[in-house]
């Protein structure tokens, strides 16, 4: 048996195994079913997450839990679970799953505690940690699905002001993306002629109405440009700087909770 068909499967095997999906035959309500393995509403509850998805996105999740059923079950005809290298790769699965959910669970209990100040104060210390290494940008970005709405909204904004003008549009039936103040890398900013557009203005200056493709009429306004290799005021990156804190700590407590589980346990490293 191949090492690379025997990882293919391994993850559904877990993935059946861990997720429940019920083998009764019953007459519970279920959304689809591959012989006697049910997806019920609950089931696809957990699957889809919070929040409210289209039919679309609904439909493509119902299509991938029947492709990954009706392999596992392949699997299990094929008698795959029974080779010993997929019972190892289970075994080792499980255990980086638990670990995984070991330390979720920890962090839960023991919450990270800091005042707002004592991100500002990291960031004081560190900044050379938050050197640019690109071509950044921070913009105000939206996007309509209908180009005469799209037009009214640059005229007012270019008039008056972007966020006069964001907050009659900010109800608008055609209107399908609003960022204010986003900080993207110059690498991350797609399509290309978004990019080239965002280059090309100064701070303040609001674009024409671009169509990035089909349906989709967008205007960008760029608040502020910050060149390769210098460091971005704190309030402009405070996120970005919570997030790296935030790491940190975790990484902190992480160690001396393992320090203080290897103590519990009887651990031995043999010389080779």
């Amino acid at each position: 048996m191949k090492i690379n068909q025997i990882k293919v499967f391994v993850f559904l095997l877990a993935a059946a195994l861990l997720t429940g999906c019920s083998k009764e035959k019953t007459k519970q309500e279920y959304i689809a079913r591959v012989n006697d393995t049910y997806l019920t509403p609950d089931e696809f509850s957990r699957m889809a997450g919070s929040g409210s998805y289209s039919k679309l996105y609904k439909d493509e999740l119902i299509r991938r839990w029947i492709k990954r059923e009706v392999l596992y079950q392949e699997a299990l005809d094929d008698g795959l679970i029974d080779d010993p290298e997929f019972k190892y790769l289970v075994e080792n699965s499980k255990k980086e799953l638990a670990s995984s959910m070991m330390l979720n669970k920890y962090f839960e209990d023991e919450a990270l505690t800091f005042e707002p100040k004592d991100i500002e104060s990291y960031f004081n210390q560190n900044e050379d940690k938050f050197r640019l290494f690109y071509d950044t940008f921070l913009i105000n970005i939206i996007s309509f699905n209908d180009e005469d709405h799209a037009i009214s909204f640059r005229s007012m904004a270019v008039e008056s002001d972007w966020d006069k003008a964001v907050n009659v549009f900010k109800i608008d039936s055609t209107l399908t993306k609003l960022e204010s103040k986003k900080l993207m890398y110059g690498q991350d900013v797609h399509p290309v002629i978004l990019l080239r557009m965002i280059n090309e203005l100064y701070p303040g200056e609001i674009s024409i109405v671009l169509q990035p493709e089909p349906g989709n009429y967008t205007i960008v306004q760029l608040v502020e440009k910050f060149d390769k290799g210098t460091i971005p005021p704190f309030e402009t990156i405070k996120d970005r700087v919570e997030k790296v804190f935030i790491a940190e700590k975790k990484a902190e407590v992480l160690d001396d909770y393992l320090d203080e589980l290897f103590s519990e346990y009887e651990i031995e490293v043999k010389n080779r």
